[in-house]
């Protein structure tokens, strides 16, 4: 690993994206046949919002490397962000696959499926995620090695914060990937905002259903979350306060 690589990856872990591109820019042009700095690279360019540029790098990470996860994963987001939905299921499950432990990984899966419309496939790999994630220590979501960003879904986090106010599907992503986290109380948040915004689309997605199965499997007494949606849908019924503000960003890492 060279300095280059290294000052990269701090650059990933503070959250400097243009800086963190920057550095592995040069790591790929000096060494082209590098599948990590192409990775990260990718991954890089995913956070600045430069989808088609990401998966362009990705691409070639994955064909340098093709059992690394972590590269698949990233190819992943980067074709979400671009609503490839069908294309970044197929990458999710290649991650999965060779890490078949990998919450996050089960979790994004989830989603592009059901965006691409296989609602009973998403089904099944929310409920791999969750199953995963009850298996977790409290309040762990997993390891978090570099180089992926220390939190563990930090693309629909901030997904989540930076269009919520204007499409209620962010925010309905963000509240997946936190129920998928173990999050109950924050999910529910970020979903109230998504039914405040769009209540016919809120309603029809997958959340109340997977919320649902996780208090089904989970301890008794956790039926607060669930009595929070049913006190939200009552025909009249007013938004909680918390439902006008995004969520707080949990750490995960």
């Amino acid at each position: 690993m060279t300095q280059r690589f290294r000052v990269g990856v701090q650059h990933l872990r503070d959250r400097e994206y243009d800086r963190a591109a920057r550095a592995f820019g040069e790591v790929v042009r000096e060494d082209p046949k590098d599948a990590d700095g192409w990775s990260n690279y990718g991954l890089a360019l995913t956070h600045l919002g430069k989808a088609a540029e990401a998966e362009t790098a990705l691409s070639r990470a994955v064909a340098l490397a093709p059992r690394n996860g972590e590269a698949w994963f990233h190819l992943g987001v980067a074709r979400s962000l671009r609503d490839e939905w069908a294309d970044a299921a197929s990458a999710y499950r290649r991650a999965v696959a060779l890490e078949p432990e990998d919450v996050v990984a089960w979790h994004r899966l989830g989603v592009a499926l059901a965006e691409s419309g296989d609602e009973s496939a998403a089904a099944t790999a929310f409920e791999r995620a969750l199953v995963l994630s009850r298996q977790m220590p409290a309040g762990a979501a997993g390891p978090a090695p570099p180089p992926r960003n220390p939190n563990a879904d930090d693309h629909a986090l901030e997904v989540g914060e930076r269009e919520g106010a204007r499409e209620a599907k962010s925010w309905l992503d963000l509240a997946l990937s936190l129920l998928a986290l173990g999050d109950e109380e924050e999910a529910v948040a970020a979903y109230e905002r998504a039914y405040a915004l769009d209540p016919g689309r809120a309603s029809r997605s997958l959340f109340r259903p997977m919320l649902r199965l996780l208090t089904a499997v989970g301890d008794e007494g956790q039926n607060a979350p669930i009595d929070a949606l049913q006190a939200l849908e009552r025909p009249g019924a007013p938004p909680r306060p918390e439902a006008v503000r995004p969520p707080a960003r949990p750490e995960v890492g």
